[in-house]
C-alpha cells in the first residue's frame, strides 16, 4: 500500500535527499554533535552540512539526543512494564509519576489491554525500595501484572533514509525484503552471540555544575557553552572545563545520537512491541536485521530472558504492513511471541534528571513520600 501524498507531506519530504542520508549515517557512526567532524566524515563542505542539518532540525525530522551512562552518575536504570486496569489507567499514570526518578512514561493500547511502560533511573542502593514502590502500586490495584527489567541494554539500530527514494521523493517500505534478509541471516553458519562489554561501573565524583550541565544537555543536546555560561553566570571556559574534564573524561557522556522522525507526525504513529525470543540466534538475527531501517527509534534488551522492548515510528498506512511482517517472523520462528500496542502521542511523557535531589554528591530518594502519595486517596 502506497501513501497518498498531500501538500504537507510533500513539503516535509522535500527536505530529504542523499546529502541528508550521508549526514544521518555520519551522526550514527561518530556520535558527536560537532558538525565539523560530521563534515569530515561525509566529505561535504562544513557550510553545506550546517545548512542541511539546520533544515532537518527546523522541520522536526531530526532531534539530537545526548546519551549518558547513568550508572556512573550513581543511578540504576530500570524499565517497568505494567498492565493497568482500563478504568484506572489515567490514575495509574499519575501515581507512576510521583516517583521523582521517572524519565519516560508511555501508555499504550492493545486490542484488549492497556499497558504502561516506564523508564526510571533509581539511586544505587535503592533498588529494593523501588520494587516496594511497584508493589505498592499493585497493592492498591493501580497496576496488575508488572515486570521490572534492571539495567536493560539500550540499542539504537542506526535508523536512516535507505528506504527513501530521493528521486521520486517518497518512502518505499520493503517489508518483504526485510523478511528475506532475516531468512538469509538465519541461514548463515556462525556462532551467534549478542555481545555486551561487561565492566564494573565506578561512581565518578561530580559537582553541582556537572549535574546542571547534564540536565541541560538532556533538555537540549545542542545547547552551547556560551548559553550554559549565561544561565549559570560563569564564563564559557568554566563550562568547557566541566564538560571535557568531568562529564566527557569520566565517561558519563557516551555521545550523541539522532532521533529520527522521517515522516510527518500528523501522518505517523508510535507503537511499542514487547518481543520474546526462543534463543540467542533468533535474537541476534532480529537485531541485525533492524540496522539501517527507518522504523526503529529505540530498543531495550534484557538478555537474561531474551526479551526486547521496541519503540517503532511508522507511517499510518504502514502500521498494518509492520504488523504483518512481525506475524510472518513469528511464523518463521524468529520471534517466539510478541505484544503489539499503539501509543497516543498525548500519552507519551518525558521527565528530566531531578537535580534538586542531588545533595553533596549523593542522590536523595524520598521513599516514604512516594509510598504515601501512592496510598493517598484522591
Amino acid at each position: 500500500m502506497e501513501w497518498r501524498e498531500c501538500p504537507s507531506y510533500r513539503k516535509y519530504v522535500k527536505a530529504i535527499d542523499e546529502n541528508c542520508a550521508k549526514i544521518i549515517s555520519a551522526l550514527n557512526k561518530i556520535k558527536s554533535r560537532n558538525l565539523s567532524l560530521i563534515a569530515r566524515e561525509t566529505g561535504m563542505p562544513p557550510a553545506l552540512v550546517h545548512y542541511y542539518y539546520d533544515k532537518l532540525a527546523r522541520r522536526g525530522i531530526i532531534k539530537l539526543k545526548a546519551i549518558f551512562n547513568f550508572n556512573k552518575l550513581g543511578l540504576t536504570p530500570v524499565l517497568l512494564m505494567a498492565k493497568v486496569p482500563h478504568n484506572l489507567a489515567d490514575k495509574a499514570c499519575e501515581k507512576l509519576k510521583v516517583n521523582d526518578y521517572w524519565r519516560t512514561l508511555i501508555k499504550s493500547y492493545t486490542s484488549e489491554d492497556v499497558y504502561c511502560y516506564g523508564m526510571y533511573t533509581i539511586p544505587q542502593g535503592m533498588e529494593r525500595k523501588f520494587e516496594e514502590f511497584a508493589e505498592q502500586l499493585k497493592r492498591y490495584k493501580l497496576i496488575e501484572s508488572v515486570k521490572l527489567y534492571w539495567n536493560p541494554e539500550r540499542i539504537c539500530p542506526n535508523s536512516n533514509f535507505q528506504w527513501f527514494n530521493s528521486k521520486a521523493k517518497k518512502w518505499e517500505f520493503h517489508w518483504k525484503a526485510w523478511i528475506e534478509e532475516v531468512s538469509k541471516l538465519l541461514e548463515e553458519k556462525r556462532k551467534y552471540q549478542v555481545e555486551r562489554e561487561e565492566e564494573k561501573e565506578v561512581l565518578v565524583p561530580l559537582d553541582d555544575t556537572d549535574i546542571f550541565i547534564i540536565r541541560k544537555l538532556e533538555e537540549d543536546a545542542e545547547i552551547t557553552f556560551k548559553e550554559l555560561a549565561a544561565i549559570l553566570e560563569v564564563t564559557p571556559p568554566t563550562i568547557r572545563y566541566h564538560y571535557y574534564k568531568h562529564i566527557v573524561n569520566y565517561g558519563v557522556l557516551i555521545g550523541y545520537e539522532p532521533e529520527l522522525y522521517p515522516y510527518p507526525k500528523q501522518f505517523s504513529r508510535r507503537v511499542i512491541v514487547n518481543l520474546k525470543f526462543s534463543n540467542t540466534k533468533t535474537l541476534w538475527v532480529f537485531l541485525k536485521s533492524l540496522e539501517n531501517k527507518p522504523f526503529t527509534q529505540q530498543l531495550f534488551l534484557h538478555r537474561k530472558d531474551l526479551t526486547a522492548i521496541m519503540k517503532a515510528y511508522l507511517m499510518l498506512d504502514q502500521v498494518i504492513g509492520f504488523a504483518k511482517a512481525l506475524s510472518e517472523l513469528t511464523g518463521m520462528g524468529v520471534i517466539a511471541k510478541y505484544t503489539y500496542s499503539i501509543v497516543d502521542p498525548s500519552e507519551y511523557w518525558t521527565n528530566l534528571l531531578p537535580v534538586q535531589l542531588y545533595v553533596k554528591g549523593k542522590w536523595k530518594y524520598q521513599h516514604e513520600e512516594y509510598m504515601s502519595k501512592v496510598a493517598k486517596v484522591e
